[in-house]
């Protein structure tokens, strides 16, 4: 088979800027792509399954373990907490080692703080040891390995669209050197040339320097401070905290997602409550995960035939959950339940879907991976702020339905503040 040229990218010629060439046989490239880009594809499965196939059913998984050790509701719900800020941390300390190191490197250290943290879980002997195990080590290393494998996937699937961009990157990259070059040269000239008012400028400098010594000593503390701080602008791009209604939708994102997860991780619980036997149970949460993937199938239907504005049903979806969750405590029967809990399932998964789509449509491209990091922290944060809350409300009234109500509750920010501010920006 007569082989090809294509262009290298990744043996350009730093000096010069040329780009060389080798020959590759691309039958044989794209038989590897789709080779190992099936594993990845498996490999990013499992990974899912193991960070996070357990979360709903949680309360199934350690109702016992929580009776026979007697411990609180609020230490499980504290464990998720942590969990989901450590998420966001393990992001940014992942974004940090990448600067230095590989991408894969990054991974397998996430991959390792995920095993551990997984492996450690099993000697635990209350719900009090999980913040440790199950929040700070699992949720660093899956939010390490998440970006990873979403790289990952990306680089053997469209390896042929990235390559064209790496051209144009290339090229650029090239071009701005040369122009780099010939401003030092042209500023180098200027400063010969200026030779003697420089010479006196020097002099004049050096005497001022000789009162400004302690003055600088005071700063280099203020300027380590200032480089942590610009660091984190950097990564976060607090910048956009400028923008009222992207704080908004974080503000209002942040309670309902913390809603969603709290509400489906005790849901195991109200429902032992209730009286249900683990058949029962199991078979809700199956329901839910059923409903869940059949609402993701129906929405990529639905958007293909409609433009759908992703805010709008965000807020549909909210509104839509807060009133049947009102509705499901009311009942007991397990064929009303089961019903109940398929809808939310369906309106779970338009939440997941909208939510990132939300920030994506609202932000520029370029600033969405800073602002979606933002995003996440600040969704951390409440969950680690307001799920002791919850538990704590569980624990004091010895009963679920009071923790539920609080967590429906949580919806209401977003059902508020969204429709206040469509009003100011209509007038």
């Amino acid at each position: 088979m007569e082989e090809t040229k294509e262009t290298n990218l990744l043996k350009g010629d730093n000096e010069s800027g040329r780009i060389k060439e080798e020959v590759l046989d691309p039958v044989k490239e794209k038989a590897d792509i789709n080779s190992w880009g099936y594993a990845v594809g498996f490999g990013t499965v499992i990974t899912f399954i193991a960070g996070i196939g357990h979360v709903n059913s949680f309360g199934l998984i350690y109702n016992d373990f929580i009776n026979e050790t007697q411990s609180t509701a609020k230490s499980l719900t504290s464990a998720h907490g942590v969990f989901a800020i450590m998420l966001a941390i393990g992001g940014i300390i992942l974004n940090s080692i990448t600067k230095r190191y590989s991408l894969r490197f990054g991974g397998i250290i996430g991959a390792v703080l995920l095993t551990t943290g997984s492996f450690s879980t099993i000697f635990i002997t209350n719900t009090n040891q999980l913040p440790l195990t199950f929040g700070v080590l699992q949720g660093i290393g899956f939010g390490m390995v998440v970006p990873v494998c979403y790289s990952t996937l990306n680089h053997y699937f469209r390896d042929l669209i990235n390559r064209c961009w790496n051209i144009l990157t290339h090229i650029s990259w090239n071009a701005r050197n040369e122009i780099r070059q010939a401003t030092k040269k042209n500023t180098n000239n200027a400063l010969e040339n200026g030779n003697g008012l420089e010479n006196e400028d020097l002099l004049r400098a050096q005497e001022s320097n000789k009162d400004s010594v302690k003055t600088n000593q005071k700063e280099r503390s203020k300027n380590f401070f200032g480089k942590i701080r610009q660091k984190l602008v950097e990564i976060l791009e607090f910048k956009i905290l400028k923008d009222a209604v992207y704080c908004n939708i974080c503000f209002g994102q942040s309670f309902v997602n913390f809603s969603d997860l709290t509400f489906f991780i005790l849901q195991p619980m109200l429902l032992f409550q209730y009286g249900y036997d683990r058949t029962q149970v199991a078979m809700c949460i199956s329901i839910c995960a059923a409903a869940d993937v059949g609402g993701r199938f129906a929405l990529a239907i639905i958007s293909s035939m409609f433009n759908i504005n992703t805010r709008v049903l965000y807020y549909t979806a909210t509104l839509l959950t807060f009133l049947i969750r009102l509705v499901m405590l009311q009942i007991t029967q397990f064929a009303w339940m089961a019903t109940v809990t398929g809808a939310l399932g369906v309106l779970r998964a338009w939440l997941h879907v909208a939510s990132p789509l939300i920030i994506s449509n609202h932000v520029p491209h370029e600033d969405f991976p800073g602002a979606y990091a933002l995003a996440m922290l600040a969704a951390g944060t409440v969950n680690v702020t307001f799920s002791p809350l919850i538990g704590l409300l569980k624990d004091v009234y010895q009963d679920y339905v009071p923790a539920f109500y609080a967590i429906t509750l949580c919806c209401i920010p977003c059902l508020l503040f969204w429709p206040i501010e469509y009003v100011i920006k209509t007038k």
